[in-house]
């Protein structure tokens, strides 16, 4: 009775893991949660005033499809700040499509742009719902496989020998989900080099991690790098990470004015405009200076490096220095049991120890597990040294 479509998508194993631990939570159980993929800091004092404002302004109507244009106003001016290469021809608010999350604005744009028959290059490990994705659209997904040698990075040389005439897109996330990996300015204008000689490949470029990165300076936009790039290039982000507005569901999409207009007509008949008063709490947190997000980014820093710490006290653990995002990625392929994967793992740990973790099977990665430390210490502590006790 179900569509094809739906049949093959796969549920999110994050989302997944996340209701086994909150069930046995309910149920009275311990359980040390190193899966979420969301921050544990409050949203910004601003936005929770803009909200009531709001309210008190009775600002309950629908809204434009694409947005408030006061909102996409200040999209485009903090996308023009991070894209300064592009001051000649600086993104508007009508290239702005604001959504539900980023994740609608990935989801809207794979189906705007692929057929059935198109292809798709993602480099594993890879957020798990490119793919899926790309499934719903009727796409073909081109997984390429990158290695921890290589910060799991993909190489310029990589995708050249992947590009081919079915070619449509290719999905970059920098910092990633979930390995905290970071492009440098390098590698990024090597993989822009590559594109640039194939003039029918549209590049998404996913920065929803833009403010968490660990050496200030490093992490550049991919049109900042690669301005040549500019009207076949998608740029998605979102204050879900940083400004700790998971559940405000607020991201966005800036697009050539070739893609714009059928973004919006597919926004328009699904979700027409995001909520208004999560809209009038985006305003007021692009408003805030950067120096508000620094305390984050420090924090941040702290607890990757205390986590390091712990786990590097095993020798079954191989485990990735994340440049950015809040995730470490951690190689157990010394610890698996006889034909296990990441999966029976991550299953074990929880079982055995009341420790969650997110298995890297529907990364693309089967041996290796996703740990988040966007929680507090106390919980950090405990729940690494308990994985680091449980492996040796």
């Amino acid at each position: 009775m179900l569509s094809n479509r739906v049949k093959n998508l796969q549920e999110s194993a994050t989302l997944k893991i996340n209701a086994t631990v909150n069930r046995m939570k309910q149920e009275g159980q311990s359980v040390y949660n190193l899966t979420a993929g969301e921050p544990d800091f409050p949203p910004p004092e601003a936005a929770k005033k803009a909200v009531i404002e709001a309210v008190e302004k009775n600002l309950s109507k629908y809204t434009p499809t694409p947005g408030l244009l006061e909102l996409r106003d200040w999209i485009a001016k903090k996308t023009n700040e991070v894209q300064p290469a592009l001051s000649h021809q600086p993104w508007k608010a009508s290239n702005v499509i604001v959504t539900n999350g980023g994740k609608q604005a990935i989801f809207d744009c794979v189906l705007a742009l692929i057929d059935r028959g198109d292809e798709v290059i993602i480099p594993a490990p890879f957020w798990l719902s490119y793919p899926e994705m790309v499934k719903a659209a009727e796409g073909t997904v081109k997984v390429i496989e990158t290695s921890f040698e290589l910060s799991y990075k993909m190489t310029a040389k990589q995708l050249e020998q992947a590009i081919n005439p079915q070619t449509k897109l290719v999905i970059l996330n920098s910092p990633s989900n979930p390995t905290g990996a970071l492009y440098t300015e390098q590698e990024q204008k090597e993989l822009g080099d590559v594109l640039a000689r194939f003039p029918k490949v549209w590049v998404l470029s996913d920065e929803i991690y833009d403010r968490i990165d660990f050496e200030p300076g490093t992490w550049k936009s991919f049109l900042q790098v690669n301005p040549g790039l500019r009207e076949r290039t998608i740029t998605v982000n979102g204050l879900s990470k940083s400004g700790s507005m998971t559940g405000w569901r607020i991201g966005w999409s800036v697009t050539p004015d070739s893609l714009t207009p059928a973004l919006i007509a597919l926004q328009g008949h699904s979700t027409s405009g995001i909520c208004s008063l999560a809209q009038a709490a985006a305003i007021a947190t692009l408003k805030l200076p950067e120096g508000w997000f620094e305390h984050q980014r420090r924090q941040y820093l702290h607890r990757r490096d205390l986590t390091l710490e712990i786990l590097r006290k095993s020798t079954k653990m191989k485990v990735l220095v994340a440049q950015g995002a809040f995730y470490l990625f951690i190689d157990v392929k010394a610890a698996l049991r006889e034909k296990e994967n990441a999966d029976g793992f991550a299953e074990r740990v929880l079982r055995d120890i009341q420790v969650a973790v997110v298995s890297g099977v529907d990364f693309g990665a089967p041996t290796s597990v996703r740990i988040s430390f966007a929680t507090d210490e106390a919980t950090l502590r405990e729940a690494c040294s308990r994985l680091v006790s449980y492996c040796n």
